[in-house]
């Protein structure tokens, strides 16, 4: 492992910090969840594990982007960079619709399995490209931002089935999923930008990056919430 060059060290250490600490409140999340709200009736488990599976998934996600922070090369690339934040980002956008999808239609078995099959296919179909190119080649084929926007408004569609049909008692979880959805566009389309990057306000740190990660642990910490609503209200 090479040493982290001091210029490096404030960035990674605050990046460490907003992770760590998205990172520990889902462990908490979790853990709170299956001591005191994991369903205790068989046709209630499926929607207890669908929020395990959302929280230990945005755990697994932090976590990637804190052994990341730490154990990054100092001469990485900005395009390997941005393969990696792609493939978070998907990952991220695939656990997080979990319980809208789940919730939404309660009663609806296959509902439910062909809207997470259809999010696994859409993510997995587009991880390959970007995880199995090498960065280096200059064969390789440039990164499709709109690409990936697309698959994110395509998780939006079982929020806007859900808000469509008259049962309105999960409503609050699809508003709450889809305000986690814009509000994480904007903060990768921040990132993406780097508007005080590039006129020279900030130059010493990577203000965008970090405005991004605060920006999406805001929004998963309020829909975190309003899953836990949800699944109190299924699972008395």
């Amino acid at each position: 492992m090479n040493a982290i060059p001091p210029q490096d060290l404030p960035d990674r250490a605050l990046a460490a910090v907003i992770s760590g600490f998205g990172l520990s409140y889902f462990l908490f999340y979790t853990l709170q969840f299956l001591l005191f709200h994991f369903p205790s009736l068989q046709e209630d488990i499926p929607e207890g594990l669908a929020v395990i599976a959302f929280s230990v998934g945005v755990m697994f996600w932090y976590l990637g982007v804190f052994l990341h922070q730490i154990f990054r090369a100092s001469d990485e690339s900005s395009t390997a960079n941005q393969l990696k934040l792609q493939a978070g980002a998907l990952f991220l956008n695939f656990t997080t619709a979990i319980p809208t999808v789940v919730f939404l239609f309660p009663s609806q078995l296959w509902l439910q399995l062909g809207y997470t099959s259809a999010l696994v296919v859409i993510a997995i179909g587009n991880l390959p490209p970007k995880l199995l190119c090498d960065v280096n080649n200059k064969k390789c084929p440039d990164t499709s931002f709109v690409q990936l926007a697309s698959v994110i408004m395509l998780s939006l569609t079982p929020m806007i089935h859900g808000l469509a049909e008259p049962v309105t008692g999960a409503s609050p979880l699809a508003i709450a999923f889809g305000r986690l959805v814009v509000v994480g566009s904007l903060s990768f389309a921040l990132y993406l930008l780097q508007p005080l990057e590039r006129i020279g306000f900030v130059r010493l740190w990577k203000f965008s990056l970090h405005v991004m990660y605060m920006m999406l642990t805001y929004s998963l910490v309020a829909y975190s919430k309003a899953v836990l609503q949800a699944a109190v209200a299924r699972m008395p």
